[in-house]
């Protein structure tokens, strides 16, 4: 089952495993529950989420303070940790504010205000002030990781959950990975707390990476040099600069076609698009996106696994740039294949999610009965996710757009059918959940986007 499991092939199964929550709304505290072989990579995947080729739109911190007992102790060196960020450094690139700014991202100067008790409550209300300062991040969390404890000596389960019991403001996410066989954060799932049990198989992606490994020159095994040069890519976006990242792009590209690895190569493809996209660099990004897309049609012909997941990052990114240029046409067309290829695949969210942007991109023209039609067919795709995720994800506001969009072109008679049935797919609440005044923003035409 394992022989062709590689290590880059279950770093996408962990991006998939956060995609399946990322959506929701509602939780606080997500918990990783894995067994030892698989920390360094739910790590390694949380790592990359810092960096600016991260998948997610999330804003990923990550608290390095080791707990020790003591929790007011903790929530003091915690504040230390936070305010330590904002220190001047040397270089710009290990400079957070001077970073910002050279984005063009920081809105407001900011300092971080310490005078307040150093409790985790106010260190929340102390990063969302931060966050405020910041463009773009509207409707991104930030996401704050706790490694896990090395020593398990002090377990975490009173701390994380007395900082549930104190409220986690809207904005903020906690995360940690914790060991299946030996809980350090044994808190139970619930509407706040979200279980990520993975299925991975590092053991065999190990073995098979030890395999092709010269047993003599592992430092230069292609395996390895791969995963340096990643790291070389992500490290040259920060400096916004297309002519040295090509230079690395170039490179990890090359190391990929020395490993024969159909699922290597594809990433490093997707890699390439995402490095491009976080500096701005559109249509270099697109160029990548389309050898991804190609090669991983190939892929899915071929029967590989990984093959469906990296084709709909691959797509969904290139109908991201299109939407974000006003190509609205070429966008529904890309939008319209991942809902179709979602449906062969029996992928409901994706099916969702596709049907889901066709009607806010037709929305956006103004034309609301296609509008309409598209956000039913989303309902409809989005009618076979569980309730909680109907709940909790993207669902609500393909609902709330059909609803406004029906009532322009439609008769009464057919809004109440498309309002009985949202009763039975959200519950009795329904109407809480879909027309509550933060829903006001989902029906708001873009002016600009932020990529113009």
């Amino acid at each position: 089952m394992g022989a062709s499991a590689s290590v880059i092939q279950e770093y996408y199964k962990a991006v998939d495993y956060w995609a399946d929550i990322a959506g929701k709304k509602d939780w606080k505290l997500a918990i990783w529950i894995v067994g030892r072989n698989d920390v360094d990579l739910v790590d390694k995947f949380l790592e990359i989420e810092r960096s600016p080729v991260g998948q997610f739109d999330d804003i990923f911190f990550r608290f390095d303070t080791p707990y020790r007992g003591d929790d007011d102790e903790y929530a003091a060196q915690l504040w230390q940790e936070y305010a330590g960020w904002f220190e001047e450094q040397a270089e710009e690139k290990d400079d957070m504010l001077k970073a910002l700014r050279h984005d063009g991202l920081l809105k407001t100067e900011y300092r971080p205000d310490t005078s307040a008790e150093p409790t985790a409550a106010n260190l929340w209300k102390e990063m969302l002030r931060f966050k405020e300062c910041i463009s773009r991040l509207e409707n991104a969390f930030f996401c704050i990781y706790f490694p896990p404890e090395q020593s398990g000596e002090f377990p975490r389960t009173e701390w994380f959950g007395q900082v549930l019991k104190e409220g986690v403001p809207q904005g903020i996410r906690l995360t940690t990975i914790d060991l299946k066989k030996d809980r350090n954060v044994a808190l139970d799932e619930s509407p706040e707390v979200v279980h990520i049990r993975p299925r991975f198989e590092m053991a065999a992606a190990l073995h098979n990476r030890m395999a092709r490994a010269d047993a003599g020159n592992d430092l230069i095994a292609p395996e390895n040099r791969f995963k340096q040069q990643v790291t070389a890519v992500m490290d040259c976006t920060r400096k916004q600069d297309l002519k040295p990242l090509e230079k690395e792009i170039r490179k990890l590209l090359d190391i990929a076609g020395e490993l024969k690895d159909a699922n290597i190569r594809i990433s490093a493809l997707f890699i390439a698009s995402e490095a491009c996209y976080a500096i701005r660099e559109y249509k270099s990004s697109m160029k990548y996106s389309d050898k991804t897309i190609r090669e991983a049609e190939k892929a899915m012909k071929d029967g590989e696994a990984a093959g469906y997941s990296y084709w709909k990052m691959a797509v969904s990114m290139k109908a991201a740039i299109l939407t974000a240029e006003k190509k609205r046409e070429e966008a529904v067309a890309l939008y319209e294949g991942i809902a179709g290829k979602a449906v062969e695949r029996k992928d409901p969210y994706y099916v969702m999610e596709g049907y889901r942007m066709c009607g806010f991109l037709r929305y956006e023209e103004g034309k609301l009965e296609q509008a309409f039609e598209y956000f039913l067919l989303a309902l409809a795709g989005g009618s076979y996710l569980s309730e909680d995720i109907r709940r909790s994800s993207t669902f609500t506001y393909a609902a709330h757009l059909a609803l406004h969009t029906g009532r322009q072109v439609r008769a009464p008679i057919d809004i109440e059918v498309l309002e009985r049935q949202l009763h039975e797919w959200l519950g009795e609440d329904w109407k809480e959940l879909v027309e509550n005044p933060s829903m006001r923003q989902a029906k708001a035409r873009r002016k600009g986007g932020i990529f113009n």
